[in-house]
């Protein structure tokens, strides 16, 4: 990303949030994930490597918040069919959620993001790119307690020119999550909650920059996720939330193999 300012902005307003939640005037999340393997939009970025990937999400009220989000390559970058070498990315995130008819069976759970993300070691025209995303959700509307949503992507090219304008597409992601209520599993916590969650997605050319195999993907239903995680509450007011997770892959222009890959993730409030 040529133009630092936003990076700096951002960046330096995400950290400076954690001071500022200490006067209570906004809330802010620090995150730190482990995933055993990258899968992003259903593409194995890291060919089967691990990644550490911290994050800095700050909400300055009124359904806004802005965040920084990073991922780091694991051991081995050099091994597998793809260098990792110059696979560090940092994304920019800003927000905005609420809902509408709240409370109704028809409530719907809203939020419009836009990313940008930069990968500091490569050519920005080549790598780097943007994302809007506008994500929808239907928490009342199954008596069961399913919860049906909804997620339209576009993705382009951060600066045009390069080789980024392959990863240029929409996705559609169609999904439900469900709670599964539990006893006591661990101490001092009277029920322990699994959310199960599944999503098909369709691809409708949107690529992963980075090798050139992943552009310009063909149009079709590309993967189904499916994954179980859960939370437990830990001291101090973090969160521990183990998870695990299925991919079946179904283009191979996305991914040419199925896909399994747990993720565990530790977060502080503020």
């Amino acid at each position: 990303m040529k133009n630092g300012i936003l990076t700096a902005a951002v960046v330096v307003f995400a950290i400076g949030g954690i001071g500022w939640a200490a006067d209570g005037g906004i809330g802010v999340d620090v995150d730190a994930t482990w995933v055993s393997k990258y899968i992003w939009r259903g593409f194995d970025r890291l060919d089967d490597k691990a990644a550490f990937q911290p994050s800095v999400n700050v909400d300055v009220g009124s359904g806004f918040s802005v965040g920084v989000w990073g991922s780091y390559a694991g051991s081995s970058k050099g091994g597998g069919s793809v260098s990792t070498v110059n696979a560090t990315e940092l994304n920019y995130i800003l927000t905005y959620n609420n809902s509408a008819f709240a409370g109704e069976a028809y409530q719907v759970d809203y939020a419009v993001n836009w990313l940008y993300y930069d990968f500091i070691d490569m050519p920005s025209k080549d790598a780097d790119l943007q994302e809007i995303n506008v994500a929808l959700a239907f928490p009342q509307i199954c008596p069961s307690g399913i919860v049906p949503r909804y997620t339209a992507i576009y993705i382009w090219s951060a600066e045009g020119g390069g080789q980024a304008n392959g990863a240029t597409g929409w996705l559609h992601q169609f999904g439900l999550d469900y709670d599964i209520v539990l006893g006591e599993i661990i101490p001092n916590n009277p029920e322990q909650v699994i959310t199960f969650s599944w999503d098909i997605t369709y691809n409708d050319g949107a690529g992963a920059t980075g090798r050139s195999d992943r552009l310009n993907p063909d149009h079709d239903w590309s993967h189904m996720t499916w994954g179980l995680a859960t939370e437990v509450a830990c001291p101090f007011g973090g969160t521990f939330r183990p998870g695990i997770y299925y991919q079946t892959s179904m283009e191979d222009s996305v991914n040419n193999e199925d896909e399994l890959w747990t993720g565990l993730s530790y977060t502080l409030s503020f």
